[in-house]
């Protein structure tokens, strides 16, 4: 048994010394989780130094799994990081009365990976700080890490999901504060849930035992400041449904879905707040978890999806009288194509209502208007009848004319 169960797991994947390396890769799009700064579960991510010396690795194609703990392996270019800041650029150039604010979030890897196998990932570090360096001065930039690597200690991403928790996000909203010249609302303020356990999308892509021995836990907060949130469906870009913040539904893996009932195109948050000041995010999946904490600070927050949001995003921005514009990337959605190509579709792409497949119904309506209406098919009925008798005298009299010959 010993023998079976080690051969399936290598058939999981290649053993290479202490690393196991699996061909799946994670995806850039899904859950969240929170703790409190200073809990007890703060010790389950940091490790001793004689304890990394000991432990053992497993490489799961584009995810390394160490201690319990699954993290997304980075590479990322200076090409990329470049292209990502140009296009931020050109929000700023094309909207000189919006304050344009840039944040680029890390992810575990940079914080968990142990020293031995710090070649396995490219430091995310050093591309953030370029795509820094890229972004006019026009673009505000938030030193998202500078915060977040202060409170490693903490329960600041998940074990089985690439995304942060709403502690990590907690973090990043400090530092945005910072720039933007708001006081945040303090962490122990909030009155605080929790949905577990949840096993997330590293998870579902490794099935790792140690992961499943570690489950996550989702704390998300309740947002106390008074509001009306709306959300506009796929498809429906000018019917806003009442909706929540919080989606208290969320369960499994999808219980990152929490946060805003997930990755909606566009979900609009009203307050009673008057200071003049209305933002747009910008946002992939790691948006979700921070968004929520802008509310104590804005009129109106429009948080758009950069992957479904359907209108183009200067007429909105322009139309809505928008002052702040958010843009948070987390640094592999930064450095991928089509999340920067997403982005930069924004400023160009024009609402098409879908085209509607004609109907059984329609077609009926079509068939009865090419029926004749009542009257018209007496009127042909009596016309083919005098026709007919027309025929009818036409042959005797040509029979008669045949009998006389």
């Amino acid at each position: 048994l010993i023998s079976l169960g080690s051969t399936l797991e290598e058939m999981r994947g290649l053993r290479l010394d202490d690393a196991k390396i699996h061909e799946t890769a994670p995806s850039t799009s899904q859950p969240e989780v929170p703790t409190e700064p200073g809990s007890g579960t703060e010790t389950e991510i940091s490790s001793s130094s004689k304890a990394e010396e000991t432990a053992v690795g497993e490489q799961n194609g584009s995810v390394f799994i160490y201690k319990g703990m699954a993290m997304s392996m980075f590479g990322g270019s200076q090409s990329m990081g470049k292209w990502y800041a140009d296009v931020i650029n050109s929000y700023a150039a094309a909207l000189p009365d919006v304050q344009v604010y840039d944040i680029v979030v890390p992810t575990s890897i940079e914080f968990y990976l142990p020293e031995k196998y710090q070649d396995i990932s490219a430091p995310e570090k050093p591309n953030i700080d370029y795509i820094y360096s890229q972004m006019s001065d026009a673009v505000k930039t938030v030193d998202a890490y500078g915060e977040i690597a202060q409170h490693t200690d903490e329960y600041i991403y998940f074990r089985t999901d690439h995304h942060w928790t709403v502690t990590g996000a907690y973090y990043a909203y400090v530092a945005f504060c910072k720039e933007a010249g708001f006081t945040p609302t303090p962490y122990d303020s909030f009155e605080w849930n929790r949905k577990e356990p949840f096993y997330g999308t590293l998870y579902s892509q490794t099935q790792d035992s140690t992961l499943r021995e570690n489950p996550d836990y989702v704390d998300y907060p309740t947002i106390s400041t008074p509001h009306q949130a709306y959300m506009y469906k796929r498809g429906e870009p000018f019917t806003p449904y009442a909706s929540t913040i919080m989606a208290d539904y969320a369960s499994g893996v999808n219980m990152y879905s929490v946060f805003l009932h997930g990755d909606q195109p566009l979900t609009e948050i009203q307050t009673e707040n008057k200071n003049g000041r209305k933002a747009v995010v910008v946002k992939e999946s790691f948006g979700n978890a921070f968004s929520p904490f802008l509310v104590a600070h804005y009129e109106t927050v429009y948080i758009v999806d950069q992957r479904y949001f359907e209108l183009n995003l200067l007429d909105f921005i322009k139309q809505n009288g928008v002052t702040d514009l958010i843009f948070i990337n987390n640094v592999f959605a930064a450095n991928t194509a089509v999340q920067i190509q997403w982005i930069q579709g924004l400023m160009t792409q024009q609402w098409a209502p879908p085209v509607q497949e004609e109907t059984e119904e329609s077609e009926e309506e079509t068939e009865s208007s090419q029926e004749p209406e009542d009257g018209e098919e007496d009127a042909d009925r009596d016309k083919d009848s005098s026709e007919d008798e027309e025929d009818e005298d036409r042959r005797k009299k040509d029979q008669n004319d045949e009998d006389e010959k």
